[in-house]
Order: C-alpha cells, then structure tokens, then sequence
C-alpha cells in the first residue's frame, strides 16, 4: 500500500472498494476489505435507537453509515486494535467501559493485548498498547481497565457481509 496512490480490493472477482491506502484502511466499505487490509476486531451486535448499538448489556454510540439495518437487526462491529484508547480517557467520554486483560504478546514497539468485555458476553477484543503506555499504566495480564471505542473508529455493517469473503 506504500506505493499506489489508489487501490482496488477485490473479492473472487468482484471490487469491494477503490480508494486511497488510507481510505482503504481507515473507512473500509465492507467487512471483506476492513479484515483484508489488516487485523480487525469484529463484535457481533445489534443495531439500537438513535445511533447506538448494543454488544451484551453494552449500548454504544456508533457511526451507522456503513449499515441499512433498522431497529434490532444484527450487524457486526467493527475496530482496528489501534484503535482501543486506554490513555486520557475523559470523564464524560462515550463509549468507556471495563475490560480485563486477558493476555499480553510482545510485538516490538508495542503489545498487543487480548481484552475480555465482562459486560459483553465475555467478548474478547484484541487491542495495540504502545510500550510507553505498557510501562506508564503498569499494565499486566489479569488487570481490570478501562478502556474506550472512539465512535468515530467503530465500524457498522450489516450481519449478512461475509468478512472472509
């Protein structure tokens, strides 16, 4: 992706989505091509009112742009690991809620962690934390946390799109 200044994702044939490496990647058009063009959390949900979405006893706020699913239809949400925020967290930030950490695995410059949603069904969402942030918040494999899904980085689509093509 470091050297096209347009790309074509295609599935057996079919093209899912012309756009920018960054486009590609940050607002990808379906489920196939977000988990194509790198590591993707996918968290089964149901569409809730007025921009949310329900993960167990969850309710988020989420971008539904992506989905045509009414009220209590099934989608999948979707977040890159980056994505996870577990620094400056704001009181009155949406989209916060407990995790455990379950794991830890050593990638060089940062850990990626594999975090259970207690209040979610126990989901497991996978998330990236940079060693400054590994060191400054102490974080360690057993640890309760919170952490945050930006609403801008969450990902709607509906149930029906095949994210393995």
């Amino acid at each position: 992706m470091a050297v096209a200044d347009r790309i074509v994702v295609m599935n057996h044939g079919v093209i899912e989505q012309v756009g920018t490496p960054q486009d590609i990647y940050r607002v990808p058009a379906t489920a196939f091509v977000a988990e194509f063009v790198g590591h993707m959390n996918f968290l089964p949900a149901r569409i809730g009112d007025q921009g949310h979405v329900r993960i167990g006893a969850i309710e988020l706020q989420a971008d539904l742009a992506g989905t045509s699913a009414a009220s209590g239809s099934e989608v999948m949400v979707c977040l890159r690991p980056e994505d996870v925020q577990v620094r400056g967290l704001q009181p009155r930030q949406s989209n916060v809620l407990n995790a455990e950490i379950a794991n830890l695995e050593f990638l060089g410059s940062f850990c990626r962690a594999e975090l259970r949603l207690r209040t979610a069904n126990d989901l497991e969402l996978a998330a990236d934390f940079s060693i400054n942030a590994m060191r400054d918040l102490n974080l360690a494999v057993g640890m309760s946390i919170p952490v945050a899904l930006p609403p801008d980085r969450l990902r709607v689509f509906d149930s029906g799109t095949q994210a393995h093509g």
